[in-house]
């Protein structure tokens, strides 16, 4: 296979989610950088790098007549995605805590009152699911900014860790998030969707 500059990736990440059943940002009309469309939030800048990791157990197929092994078939697979969302709003937090828009209340300023945001969460066995989606830059033969997307049909989202608040360290409060893929069962049980423009349109 011939080398080629434009296989080099070196970029920033921006994150997106949606709720189930949006469809997915069109390869050829959203641009690298565009707004993914009508159902798509973009969740803000990040403090870390996104981090995507795809993992699996194997079992091995055996015989007695034989030392190697003759097959090898995944058992399970894991999709993970993690990164620390640098924006410290309620919205984020529900998010983060497997949670949604609608647990946050919002109170606007007035005569006499402070506008201000509240989060309550527990007591909720369910977590909401969502379409989650990430997007790097790369640039083509000529030049051309171009997108690699992937794409999580099915997720759900955790808090990974503290929020830390502290006066004495170099560092700022973020909200450590991992999103968690499940399987899409309308889609032939798809873990994830990568997908990388290599060219823009001959016309």
């Amino acid at each position: 296979m011939p080398e080629a500059i434009g296989d080099l990736l070196k970029s920033k990440a921006t994150v997106w989610y949606a709720p189930i059943g949006t469809a997915l940002p069109d390869e050829t009309s959203v641009a690298a950088g565009a707004a993914w469309g009508s159902g798509w939030v973009k969740m803000g800048w990040t403090k870390e790098p996104v981090k995507f990791k795809y993992e699996y157990e194997e079992m091995e197929f055996t015989v007695d007549q034989i030392l190697g092994p003759l097959d090898r078939r995944k058992i399970n697979e894991h999709v993970t995605i993690e990164t620390i969302l640098a924006e410290t709003t309620a919205l984020n937090l529900a998010l983060a805590s497997g949670g949604e828009s609608a647990d946050v209340t919002t109170t606007a300023a007035g005569a006499g009152q402070k506008a201000y945001e509240e989060l309550a969460i527990g007591g909720d066995p369910f977590m909401e699911k969502y379409i989650f989606g990430f997007e790097g830059i790369l640039y083509d033969s000529t030049d051309t900014a171009q997108p690699v997307r992937v794409f999580l049909d099915r997720a759900t989202f955790f808090l990974n860790g503290e929020l830390e608040f502290s006066q004495a360290n170099d560092d700022y409060a973020g909200i450590p998030l991992q999103v968690k893929g499940l399987a899409n069962t309308a889609s032939s049980n798809r873990m994830f969707k990568w997908q990388r423009v290599t060219a823009p349109a001959s016309s």
